[in-house]
């Protein structure tokens, strides 16, 4: 079972925000192609529910949970959008 204490703090710092898993999806009210990828990260509210393509679940294929925050390249089983 997924608990927030047993997560490892994967942030990063503020301002330095790397592009998240290709795999990371959020409710995005207005969409976005690969034209505007990117257009959505500055607006991600706190209260966004996040899931993985991968699991189809708000955890990941290493079992932690998904997150803006979270899905960066330093996390095992991040894939880049080049990959």
């Amino acid at each position: 079972m997924l608990r927030k204490e047993d997560e490892p703090e994967m942030t990063q710092p503020e301002g330095n925000l790397a592009q998240p898993c290709r795999c990371l999806r959020t409710k995005n009210p207005y969409g976005s192609t690969a034209q505007n990828s990117d257009s959505w990260l500055p607006g991600v509210d706190a209260t966004s529910s996040y899931w993985c393509l991968l699991t189809m679940s708000p955890a990941g294929p290493d079992d932690h949970y998904v997150h803006l925050s979270r899905c960066v390249p330093s996390r095992g089983c991040y894939l880049a959008e080049t990959e």
